[in-house]
């Protein structure tokens, strides 16, 4: 009897070692397909990266991108506003230059009219605004 409860006891124990067993060779089976796939992930990525020269950057980089960003595109507003500003100068002082010039030649003719004193402030302006347009330089041939 009593070695029957022995050999029971050694057989369910047999039994629950090898039912352990058997649940921990699967769960490291699975965890060597996981690490396998983490594996072939991870070259798949560093392939990636080498093949694609991929900078990772850190929020430095960003900010430095984003202010010589916006730099480049203030100084592209500035130049887009400069050239308006002279294109407007430039038509002002195309469709004004007859009638100055010819209040600069005349004017001390009609210098009791009511609007010669006016005419050569305005004239006074007029020079002053041409001096801010920047000069055409002749081209080199």
């Amino acid at each position: 009897m009593i070695n029957s409860i022995i050999l029971i006891s050694l057989s369910t124990l047999c039994v629950s070692f090898a039912i352990a067993y058997s649940i921990t060779l699967k769960k490291l089976a699975r965890l060597t397909q996981e690490c396998a796939k983490l594996f072939i992930d991870n070259k798949t990525l560093e392939e990636f990266i080498a093949t694609n020269n991929v900078e990772f950057k850190n929020d430095s980089d960003i900010h430095k991108e984003n202010f010589i960003k916006f730099l480049s595109d203030s100084r592209d507003w500035a130049f887009g506003y400069i050239e308006e500003v002279q294109v407007g100068l430039t038509k002002f002082v195309t469709d004004i230059e007859p009638e100055i010039n010819y209040f600069k030649e005349y004017g001390d003719l009609i210098s009791m009219e009511p609007n010669y004193n006016s005419l050569k402030k305005i004239t006074k302006a007029y020079d002053e605004l041409t001096k801010l347009l920047p000069k055409e330089e002749e081209e080199v041939k």
